[in-house]
């Protein structure tokens, strides 16, 4: 029988941790930092900058950290996201980690701009293709690409002992990749013994009035074109699915995107893997240089990247000239410097300020009501989430016919019972077996 340990996740949104054992052999799939206490309760942030078996911060896996004699085979990191990734730091450089193209630059690019607190350093670090199956001892391991926030996501599914468990990692079906969870339902798996499938929206903190990220970059699309004023959006830079609706969208009525240089050398970097990715030749994409930034990029690359792109380079003036015809994707204190020069030449005429995240962040941070307040701007909320809605959820369920489904990267895994079947419930580090 294969042995599944949740180590973490069965009570926690973030911070997820599988193990899958077969005899003597040992996989782990995602090793994330926590977003919070099982259950919900906020998270010691000195715990959290000092990771350890004790504080429960680390996942209590024997063999994996730097101090063990290593006793895991591999492992496996579906996305790019921190509660995925990011106790990364922490295993036995003897460890091989596998993941995809995609995620290890994000990784990699992120260890040029993040502060050294997020930044995910790896020894060992071995790139999978989507699809195509790997074998590690009794066990052969695919990757399925997933519709989520974090670009080149994966789902897997592990085969072992005559044994399928699918393992959805975080997925979505509205997001620019929404054929994905399509092709289950047209070509769907047979004999799926175990699905771990996340819960993340389920109960109300997820809720939006915007379907899918289509209708995402329609609404933005309206609200620019009668645009009288420059527009401000906040939005993470590394949700490349939101960025390309924004950029989709200034391209259609004719705006000026203006981006930070960390946006846009994700992009020039994901285009490896993705190459109908912004930026193309001559389009609508200009760069605001922020001292930070510039700093990040010649320190860890060399300055000859900020030379090669200062065609793009956009300065105060040529913003302020052009202000009716730009949309502004920066850092909110770098706005808000921009935004002080222009209130001094006129006041804002009814200038866009658009809130295109989670809306629990705005919970936990009042700058951005602070911004709109200080130069009377009305702020709209415009998003969808990077996680599967219900109707999704049961999509997928029904597409694998699982003999049972475990619940997840979820708050609300009481509820899978009365919307699934076949639910079976476990606490973390709980071992059960398929």
């Amino acid at each position: 029988m294969a042995e599944i340990t949740i180590h973490r996740g069965t009570n926690a949104i973030g911070g997820s941790c599988i193990e899958i054992k077969s005899g003597i052999t040992r996989i782990i799939f995602d090793l994330g930092k926590p977003l919070m206490e099982n259950g919900g309760g906020e998270i010691d942030e000195n715990n959290l900058n000092n990771p350890s078996i004790e504080n429960k911060i680390l996942p209590n896996l024997k063999g994996l950290y730097k101090n063990d004699k290593p006793d895991i085979e591999a492992v496996f990191i579906s996305h790019a996201h921190h509660d995925h990734c990011g106790l990364l730091n922490q295993i036995n450089p003897e460890i091989p980690v596998y993941m995809s193209r995609g995620t290890r630059l994000l990784i990699e690019t992120g260890n040029v701009f993040y502060p050294e607190s997020l930044k995910v350093h790896i020894k060992n670090i071995k790139n999978f293709e989507h699809w195509k199956p790997l074998e590690i001892g009794p066990f052969k391991i695919t990757s399925y690409l997933a519709d989520h926030s974090g670009f080149d996501a994966s789902s897997f599914l592990i085969e072992v002992e005559n044994k399928k468990i699918f393992y959805s990692g975080d997925f979505r079906g509205h997001g620019r990749k929404s054929v994905l969870v399509d092709n289950f339902e047209k070509h769907p798996f047979k004999n799926i013994d175990c699905l771990i499938m996340e819960g993340t929206t389920l109960g109300n903190n997820h809720k939006t009035i915007y379907a899918s990220e289509a209708d995402i970059e329609n609404n933005l699309s309206g609200r620019f074109a009668i645009q009288t004023d420059i527009g401000f959006i906040q939005a993470a830079g590394s949700n490349i699915d939101r960025i390309v609706s924004i950029y989709r969208a200034c391209l259609k009525r004719k705006k000026i995107f203006v981006m930070d240089l960390y946006t846009y050398y994700i992009l020039t970097q994901l285009k490896q893997v993705s190459p109908s990715l912004p930026p193309h030749k001559n389009d609508n994409i200009r760069i605001y240089y922020i001292k930070g930034h510039s700093c990040a990029i010649a320190e860890s690359l060399g300055a000859s990247f900020l030379y090669e792109n200062k065609h793009r380079k956009i300065e105060l003036d040529e913003i302020m000239a052009k202000r009716k015809d730009i949309v502004l994707r920066l850092p909110l204190k770098a706005a808000d410097r921009i935004a002080q020069k222009l209130a001094a030449q006129q006041k804002f005429h009814y200038s866009l300020f658009i809130f295109s995240m989670w809306k629990g962040y705005l919970d936990n941070d009042d700058s951005y009501e602070a911004f709109c307040k200080k130069y009377d701007l009305t702020m709209k909320h415009i998003h969808v989430s990077g996680h599967a809605y219900l109707k999704d959820l049961k999509r997928f369920c029904k597409a694998l016919k699982a003999k049972k489904i475990v619940p997840v990267h979820t708050l609300q895994g009481e509820m899978f019972s009365d919307l699934f079947d076949n639910v079976y419930r476990y606490e973390d580090g709980v071992t059960f077996e398929v």
